[in-house]
């Protein structure tokens, strides 16, 4: 939470508008932070936010429908074997449909 709010302060401050990058972006925050996390922050922060989560784990499907409007693009880092990966970009209306499919053998 601290981080998060030394983020803001320092977009706010600098009047840059400046990508920001965030990791593992909500591990941390209970449900109800993390809700108010996506609502409020994230859409805000800076004109070009890119979220590494680890999907389902930190960024519940719930929580993406709630960012989808603010989404342009997805991609998953899909792990070919232990020494090479790949970015796959995904039009976001079928991220979470692919990454279920590969990952969880589900639609």
């Amino acid at each position: 939470m601290y981080a998060t709010a030394l983020l803001s302060g320092l977009v706010e401050e600098s009047d840059i508008q400046f990508p920001v990058f965030i990791d593992s972006p909500m591990q941390k925050f209970d449900e109800q932070h993390a809700e108010n996390i996506v609502k409020y922050f994230y859409p805000t922060i800076s004109e070009q936010v890119v979220i590494f989560p680890l999907i389902n784990k930190e960024l519940t499907e719930r929580e993406f429908n709630i960012l989808y409007k603010h989404i342009a693009q997805t991609y998953l880092i899909h792990n070919l074997h232990e020494d090479k990966s790949e970015f796959m970009k995904i039009e976001p209306e079928n991220f979470l449909r692919t990454y279920n499919r590969m990952y969880n053998n589900a639609d």
